[in-house]
C-alpha cells in the first residue's frame, strides 16, 4: 500500500536518494551524462535538510513522500510560483518516482495531494515546467490535463536546455475535488 505523507526533515537522506536515482533514469540522454553521474546523494541530502529546514519559513511551499512501507519511492515539491509572469499561482517544482513503481498511481497521487495542498493555501492554478525533449514526463502531465503553455530556456548543471510547460487552470480539477464558495446572504 503506498502513503503519502509531508515530508519531514529525517527523510532527507531518502529523498536525495530518489532525487539522484530518478534524475539517472530519467534522464540519460537528455543531460550531461558527467554531471549526472556526479549527482552524490550526500551533497543532495544536504540540500534536502536545508529545503525542508526553509519549509517552516514559506507555508505555501510543501515536500510531500510517497512510501510503500517505510520505503520513500516518490516524492514531489510545490509552492508558489517561482516567475512573476508565469500565468499561474502555484508550482509543482519536481515530482519523482522510482522507475519501478511507475505506472501505479504513485505520480498521480502525488500530482493530487500537491493541489490540495494548493488549494488549502489559497492557490488556486498551478504550472510546471519539464524538459521539452522528455517525453515520458510530458505525457504524464498531458494524461492529467495539464495545458501546454509556453516553453522558455534554462540552465541545468551549466547545461541549456529547452523547458516546456504545463498548467492546470483550476487545480481543483487535478485534486479531482469540486472547491464551492458559499458567498455571504446567498443560498
Amino acid at each position: 500500500m503506498i502513503h503519502i505523507r509531508t515530508a519531514q526533515r529525517m527523510d532527507a537522506a531518502a529523498i536525495a536518494c530518489v532525487h539522484a536515482t530518478t534524475w539517472k533514469e530519467a534522464y540519460r540522454g537528455l543531460l550531461d551524462s558527467q554531471y549526472l553521474d556526479n549527482m552524490a546523494e550526500r551533497r543532495l541530502t544536504s540540500r534536502w535538510h536545508t529545503h525542508l529546514d526553509r519549509r517552516e519559513q514559506d507555508l505555501d511551499e510543501e515536500v510531500l513522500v510517497a512510501l510503500a512501507g517505510r520505503e520513500v519511492v516518490g516524492f514531489a515539491a510545490v509552492s508558489a510560483s517561482r516567475e512573476a509572469f508565469a500565468p499561474w499561482e502555484a508550482e509543482i517544482t519536481m515530482v519523482y518516482v522510482l522507475k519501478e513503481h511507475r505506472g501505479s498511481g504513485i505520480g498521480r497521487g502525488l500530482m493530487k495531494a500537491s493541489a490540495d495542498h494548493c488549494i488549502r493555501r489559497g492557490l488556486f492554478s498551478g504550472g510546471l515546467w519539464v524538459l521539452r525533449d522528455n517525453g515520458a514526463g510530458r505525457d504524464f502531465y498531458e494524461a492529467l490535463n495539464g495545458e501546454p503553455t509556453g516553453r522558455k530556456a534554462d540552465s541545468v548543471g551549466g547545461q541549456i536546455v529547452q523547458l516546456a510547460g504545463y498548467w492546470w487552470r483550476d487545480l481543483a480539477d487535478l485534486a479531482e475535488r469540486q472547491v464551492s464558495v458559499i458567498l455571504p446572504g446567498r443560498y
